[in-house]
C-alpha cells in the first residue's frame, strides 16, 4: 500500500467514525488517538536507541 492509499484509507475511517459520534466523543477520540500515536512513536524511538539504532533516529538524538 502506498502513501496515497494509506492516507485515503485513514481519511475514510475518520469520516466514517465522525459521522456516528457526538462532538464530545469525536474530541475525546482524537485526543486518545493522538496520545496513543505519540506514545507509540516515543517507544519505537527508545527501542531503536536501545538496539543500537541503524537509522536516522539514533543519529539525530
Amino acid at each position: 500500500m502506498d502513501a496515497y492509499d494509506w492516507s485515503t484509507g485513514i481519511y475514510a475511517a475518520a469520516v466514517a467514525m465522525a459521522k456516528c459520534m457526538t462532538t464530545e466523543e469525536l474530541s475525546r477520540t482524537a485526543i486518545l488517538l493522538t496520545q496513543l500515536g505519540t506514545t507509540l512513536g516515543t517507544l519505537a524511538a527508545l527501542r531503536q536507541l536501545e538496539e543500537g539504532g541503524s537509522g536516522t533516529t539514533a543519529a539525530r538524538l
